[in-house]
């Protein structure tokens, strides 16, 4: 959520930073969130003016002062607790352990308050702790609605605690659940494109092809920015691991897809090739310019070098990275690769540069790991084994490896003596999914 206070407002006001829910199965949920009633619509609304006082002390670090501001709300019709504004800003603008203490502390004496168990029902689901945030749902749907909500606005609030229990039921692997309960929400409600996402996949994991992919044309019509129905129900195969049906669905939603959708379709296409090892088809894919769309236009670039990159091709690789990161200093992806690439010149010039790049992307990123695998190669490389392995150490600390860094680890092994782990480490590396910019075979 971004922290200018128009979109920060807006977010705030209809409980989105943190009852909506987060992507489940490919980011295939769309965000949409309750419409608290009777809210501030003028710009010098006392709501208006409470929140903008509010978030400019959150800012400058002055919670008593926010707090004062939003407690002149306690008393507003049709909306949530000011200590649960309070909660949101604080979690929006970064202050997360802030945020979760406040609800905490309100929790102590209004313990049967719908939005407090929807406010933690919607931390539970952004977190992934699906069963905790079905537990919080089924209290939250017996808890007491406020004395000064109106009933269309306790409804209202009733719906959404039922919308994320559905998707716990979904984070839990249980769509039979999801299913009826997003059924029965669309009874009332044929207009939620949340809902028909809802719908659509409870449908396609429970085998009901048919009838996800007419929910996700209802969802393409009521919001045109979702993606094509078959693009979605590729990225729903891809997630269960059928890339045939997969790929299949990919070429049909290609097929499908009108002037404005094709390229964007074609660049997830060449993405989902790529992951699979097939950069022969993304040169062929992607061979045409995309003129009427800069961003689509600088992917394309971008993909094309991954799989020049992937064929063995540095040079061209070389080549259209730094062009891309002379236009796009700043995005991480373009210099992490360019890094990766300038690190396997015999000139020490670019060598140093690749350094350069990922000790740049480490202070920018200092909590990615990729930032940090990248950073400990590229000291592997120039020779620095002792920093190479502090680096890999930090990128491994989520718990989660990367194909890469698994590659990475086993070189260091490997150099180390440690024959028996380097060749464990490249089994491992050999099995996984994902891109494979090291062993695939290179094009002369």
């Amino acid at each position: 959520m971004s922290k200018s206070f128009h979109r920060l407002r807006f977010a705030i006001l209809i409980l989105l930073a943190l009852v909506a829910p987060v992507a489940v199965r490919a980011e295939l949920i769309t965000d949409t969130a309750i419409l608290p009633m009777g809210l501030p619509n003028a710009a010098n609304a006392p709501g208006t003016k409470a929140l903008q006082t509010a978030t400019a002390a959150i800012q400058r670090r002055d919670v008593e002062a926010a707090r004062t501001a939003l407690s002149a709300l306690a008393t507003s019709p049709d909306l949530v607790h000011p200590e649960i504004l309070l909660a949101d800003l604080l979690i929006a603008q970064g202050f997360a352990a802030d945020g979760r203490a406040t609800l905490e502390r309100l929790s102590r004496t209004e313990v049967n308050r719908q939005d407090l168990y929807l406010m933690f029902c919607g931390i539970a689901v952004r977190e992934g702790r699906w069963f905790d945030g079905w537990n919080l749902a089924n209290i939250g749907e017996r808890a007491n609605p406020p004395a000064n909500w109106s009933d269309a606005f306790a409804t209202q609030v009733s719906r959404r605690i039922r919308q994320l229990k559905a998707t716990c039921c979904e984070g839990r692997g249980d769509f039979q659940g999801a299913l009826t309960i997003y059924s029965a929400l669309e009874r009332d409600d044929r207009t939620s494109s949340e809902l028909m996402a809802g719908l659509a996949r409870s449908h396609f994991h429970l085998g009901n092809l048919k009838e996800s992919v007419n929910y996700f044309k209802n969802l393409h019509t009521i919001l045109p920015t979702a993606a094509p129905p078959y693009l979605m129900i590729a990225q729903l195969y891809e997630q269960t691991g059928d890339m045939v049906k997969s790929e299949a669905a990919y070429r049909q939603a290609l097929k499908d897809a009108d002037r404005d959708d094709a390229p964007a379709i074609r660049l997830s296409l060449a993405r989902w090739m790529l992951a699979n090892n097939r950069p022969a088809e993304v040169n062929t894919l992607l061979a045409n310019e995309i003129a009427d769309s800069p961003d689509n236009e600088r992917e394309r670039q971008f993909l094309l070098a991954l799989a020049a990159r992937m064929e063995g091709r540095i040079d061209d690789a070389r080549k259209s990275l730094t062009a891309l990161h002379q236009k796009n200093p700043t995005v991480f992806a373009i210099g992490n690769h360019l890094a990766l690439v300038l690190v396997q010149s015999e000139d020490e010039t670019l060598r140093a540069r690749a350094l350069q790049l990922a000790e740049g992307n480490v202070r920018n990123n200092n909590q990615a790991a990729e930032a940090w695998a990248t950073l400990g190669w590229v000291q592997f490389q120039l020779g620095d084994r002792a920093a190479a392995e502090n680096s890999l150490g930090n990128a491994t600390q989520s718990g989660q490896l990367s194909r890469d860094m698994v590659y990475y680890l086993a070189k260091i092994k490997e150099v180390a003596g440690d024959k028996t782990t380097a060749a464990t480490l490249i089994e491992a590396f050999e099995k996984a999914n994902g891109p494979n910019y090291f062993t695939l075979p290179k094009t002369k």
